[in-house]
């Protein structure tokens, strides 16, 4: 939250003298835009797997995948963002992510994961991958020659694929227990939650626009509770109507507070902030 207030900070502080500043970059007034840029993020993740008999859970380790698993903090990966405005008001926005990530480290405790308990002084493997389309559409409720303010309503759908493996023993229903290698999946969830938000963009000079965006919404279903929170701050320079560069910061996070499928609870704390660079195309 400090990130995006932070931001928010920021963008106030860009739209203000926006107002007199020149006319919107003429690359930024085409009906399409597409981004393809470069992200380099901090990550911080933690998640537990539960195993549940009779409604009762065991007490499955929270873990974080940096510190357990030697998982570096600082990963690469791709950023796509397109945009479609088919009115004077209205838009269409789309963007797609996905990271992957694992490490390797040996324990020098017991971990237990679901129904496996992880012997210490063994190496253990774990992954974390996520997954984000989204799409939504945009409304600008307030316009001038060169700011506009627009509320955004949409879907964000969250793919997220967890596992542990190395030696220890599994412990079945019945009871009894099983020694050897294994491989404990967490839940290989894919979430579509509706996200509701904000967006700000401003022109700085006539090559240069400025964009702050804001989106959040907490779910509770019989199945699975959670939220998620995303926002950003970037600028782009339009070095020709159909072709421009820019580069910003970004802010996501997704809480998986209670996902309950197979006699199995997951959760989840996954969040990542960082830089990013970009190249723009509009027509």
């Amino acid at each position: 939250m400090r990130h995006l207030r932070t931001a928010l900070v920021l963008a106030v502080a860009l739209a203000v003298p926006s107002v007199r500043a020149a006319d919107y970059p003429e690359g930024a007034k085409s009906r399409f835009q597409f981004e393809l840029g470069g992200a380099w993020d901090s990550f911080d993740t933690e998640a537990s797997l539960a195993a549940t008999r009779g409604g009762v859970a065991n007490a499955g380790a929270t873990i974080d995948f940096e510190k357990l698993l030697d998982i570096p903090v600082m990963e690469k990966h791709v950023r796509l963002r397109g945009q479609w405005r088919f009115s004077n008001v209205s838009y269409v926005e789309v963007s797609y992510e996905s990271i992957a990530r694992e490490g390797r480290r040996k324990i020098d405790k017991e971990i237990v994961w679901g129904d496996a308990t992880y012997a210490a002084g063994g190496q253990l493997d774990g992954k974390f991958d996520s997954q984000e389309i989204y799409a939504g559409y945009r409304f600008d409720m307030f316009r001038a020659d060169n700011v506009k303010v627009g509320a955004t309503i949409g879907f964000s759908s969250w793919s997220i694929d967890t596992s542990l493996s190395g030696s220890g023993y599994v412990t079945k229903p019945d009871g009894t227990t099983q020694s050897g290698s294994f491989i404990e999946k967490g839940f290989d969830i894919t979430a579509p939650v509706p996200v509701i938000g904000i967006a700000v963009d401003g022109a700085i000079s006539k090559d240069v626009l400025f964009n702050f965006y804001v989106r959040a919404l907490f779910l509770r279903l019989d199945e699975v509770a959670g939220g998620t929170l995303s926002g950003g701050l970037n600028a782009k320079w339009y070095i020709t109507k159909h072709f421009g560069v820019g580069g910003g910061v970004d802010l996501s996070t997704i809480k998986i507070k209670d996902y309950e499928k197979d006699d199995k609870l997951f959760s989840a704390n996954y969040s990542f902030a960082g830089p990013r660079i970009f190249v723009v195309a509009s027509f």
